[in-house]
C-alpha cells in the first residue's frame, strides 16, 4: 500500500495504490494528501468487507492510457509502441479524455469515428486507431476494471483495398542491373532473393548466413527482435550465394570491421536509404511504373508473388515470409492478369464444345435472317380482317 504525489503540468494529484491478495487497486485523488490517506481507508475498508466491486472500478480514460503505455512500451517492439503510442496520444486520449471507461458507449465510438473521417484521417487509419482502443479495453479488463470491451463488436470502417504492386521478371532484372556498383547492391539482390522485411535486413549480420547449408536464419538480437519474435529459415539461392560470397571478399578486402552485413562507410546501414534506392529506380526506368514506388516491400512483395505465380504451397510461402497467419499470404498471394487468364484457359471447355463460337454465331444469323424473309403460309389472313 502506498500515497504517491504525482506531478502535473497544471497541478499536483495524490496516487494510490494498493495490492489485495492477487489484485491491485490504483487511483488518482484530487485534492491533498490527507483526502487521498482517507481514500486508501474508505477502499481498504471495503475490501475487507468484501464490498469492493474490482470490474467496477471508476477509472477515467486518462488513467487508463498511463497504465497501459508503459506495459505496451514493456511488450511490443519499439517502433510498434511508437505507432501505437501517437495514435493513442494524439487522437484517441483527445476524444475519450475525462469520460469513465465504463461508460463510454458505442455512440461515442460512432462519434469518435465520423470527428476522424471529417478531420481528413482514411478509414483504414481510424479502423487502426480503434483496434488500439480495443487492446486497451482488452487489457482493463485483464487488470479487472471493466467487464466488457464493447469495441470488439464495433464495425470497422470499408474501404477500397488498392491491389500490391510486384515487379515483372524484367522489371527485377533491370533494377538488378541498374544496382551493380551501388552500396546497396547486395541489400537490393538479398531483398529481391528472400523477400526478408526491411528492418530484418538492416540487422541480418554475417554471423546469420551459414554458407554450408545455403542458408540464413532471421533470429532476434541484443537490441532489436524480428516481427512476432519469431526464428526464421530463408533459404539462399545460388544466384544470391554468388553475391554475397563476393561482398564478403570485399569487406574482408577493405578491411570493414562491422559484424553487420550491410553497411555503410563501415558502419550498419540503417534505414534511411531512400536517395541511394531512387538514384537505382530512375537508372532502371522504373520510377513511373504503376502507381506505387518500388520500396524495399515492394521487393518483399514481389518475392511472394512470384513464388505463387510458380506454384509452390501457399503453406510454403506463408513460412518463407515469416507470415504470422494464413489469411496474411492470401493477400500477397495475389496473380497477375496474364497468370489468371492462363488458368482460366485450363478448363475443359475454354475453346468451346466441339464448334467454334465463330461457327455456331454465323449458324444463328443465317437462320434468323432465314425467319424473316419467310413468306406467309396460304390463305393466313391478316389480324382483324
Amino acid at each position: 500500500m502506498a500515497i504517491r504525489k504525482r506531478k502535473l503540468k497544471k497541478k499536483d494529484k495524490w496516487f494510490v495504490d494498493i495490492r489485495w491478495e492477487d489484485k491491485r487497486i490504483r487511483e488518482t485523488v484530487d485534492g491533498s494528501k490527507k483526502e487521498a490517506m482517507d481514500r486508501e481507508k474508505q477502499i481498504i475498508a471495503e475490501l475487507v468487507a468484501g464490498t469492493w466491486n474490482f470490474c467496477k472500478k471508476d477509472m477515467t480514460f486518462d488513467e487508463l492510457v498511463e497504465e497501459y503505455l508503459p506495459h505496451a512500451e514493456a511488450t511490443k517492439a519499439p517502433n510498434t509502441f511508437y505507432t501505437d503510442r501517437c495514435r493513442i496520444q494524439g487522437h484517441l486520449l483527445e476524444h475519450f479524455k475525462g469520460k469513465r471507461i465504463n461508460q463510454i458507449t458505442r455512440k461515442m465510438l460512432d462519434q469518435y469515428k465520423k470527428k476522424r473521417i471529417d478531420e481528413g484521417a482514411s478509414p483504414n487509419t481510424v479502423n487502426h486507431e480503434l483496434t488500439n482502443l480495443s487492446h486497451m479495453f482488452k487489457m482493463a479488463i485483464r487488470w479487472e476494471y471493466i467487464d466488457k470491451n464493447i469495441v470488439t463488436s464495433e464495425d470497422k470502417l470499408k474501404f477500397q483495398v488498392k491491389s500490391q504492386r510486384f515487379l515483372s521478371e524484367d522489371e527485377l532484372e533491370r533494377l538488378s542491373e541498374a544496382a551493380e556498383g551501388s552500396h546497396i547492391h547486395p541489400l537490393i539482390m538479398t531483398a529481391m532473393h528472400t523477400g526478408m522485411r526491411k528492418a530484418e535486413l538492416f540487422n541480418l549480420k554475417w554471423t546469420d548466413v551459414d554458407f554450408d547449408s545455403h542458408r540464413i536464419t532471421i533470429q532476434p538480437k541484443s537490441d532489436w527482435s524480428p516481427k512476432n519474435y519469431k526464428f526464421r529459415h530463408v533459404p539462399i539461392t545460388p544466384a544470391l550465394y554468388e553475391i554475397l560470397q563476393k561482398h564478403r571478399e570485399e569487406v574482408l578486402r577493405l578491411d570493414i570491421q562491422c559484424e553487420y552485413i550491410f553497411t555503410y562507410c563501415g558502419r550498419q546501414l540503417k534505414s534511411n536509404i531512400k536517395k541511394s534506392l531512387a538514384r537505382v529506380v530512375k537508372g532502371a526506368g522504373l520510377e513511373t511504373a504503376g502507381d506505387r514506388k518500388v520500396t524495399l516491400h515492394v521487393l518483399r512483395h514481389s518475392f511472394c508473388s512470384h513464388l505463387v505465380m510458380a506454384g509452390v504451397p501457399l503453406r510454403d510461402v506463408q513460412e518463407l515470409m515469416g507470415h504470422q497467419s494464413y489469411e496474411t499470404t492470401l493477400q500477397y498471394a495475389h496473380l497477375s492478369p496474364g497468370h489468371s487468364s492462363q488458368q482460366v484457359n485450363k478448363l475443359p471447355f475454354a475453346k468451346g464444345f466441339g464448334k467454334s463460337w465463330a461457327q455456331i454465331g454465323h449458324r444463328d444469323v443465317l437462320s434468323i435472317d432465314k425467319l424473316k424473309r419467310k413468306e406467309p403460309r396460304k390463305g393466313a389472313t391478316s389480324q382483324g380482317s
